[in-house]
């Protein structure tokens, strides 16, 4: 009894352990695109102090820098709080919350939801067993 619950226990702390190491990874990883994006807005005013570049495409193309960082930013943020799995760092939460819809679904739109739930009353939620009607042999 007590090995199965020490086993259960060391297991569960792999788990934290995983999950602590790739929380501090992605950290890192946000870390690093900013400090390359900070040292690209370095070059640009360097070039623009001597002369090689204008101040509107350094504005310009700071902005578009730091829009994309933020952009990085919240999209690491926004999934690891809503679709990345609580207890798996590396797997998806399929709850219903989190389901993803597919491409026909999604292009489709509330027609094919229909379709499939007229589907569904007719012929019911299991396919027949002898679905093509074919003669037996």
């Amino acid at each position: 009894m007590a090995d199965k619950y020490n086993i259960q226990l060391l297991n569960r702390q792999i788990e934290i352990s995983e999950w602590t190491y790739q929380d501090r990874m992605e950290t890192l990883f946000v870390f690093q695109v900013l400090f390359i994006a900070l040292m690209i807005v370095a070059i640009l005013l360097y070039l623009r102090g001597a002369g090689l570049l204008g101040k509107a495409f350094v504005g310009y193309a700071t902005l578009l820098l730091f829009l994309v960082v933020i952009l990085i930013i919240v999209n690491r943020s926004m999934y690891t709080n809503r679709i990345r799995d609580k207890r798996t760092w590396n797997r998806r939460d399929f709850t219903e919350d989190n389901r993803l819809d597919s491409p026909v679904k999604q292009a489709a739109g509330t027609e094919y939801a229909n379709y499939v739930s007229g589907l569904q009353t007719k012929y019911g939620t299991t396919p027949p067993s002898n679905a093509c009607n074919c003669p037996a042999k």
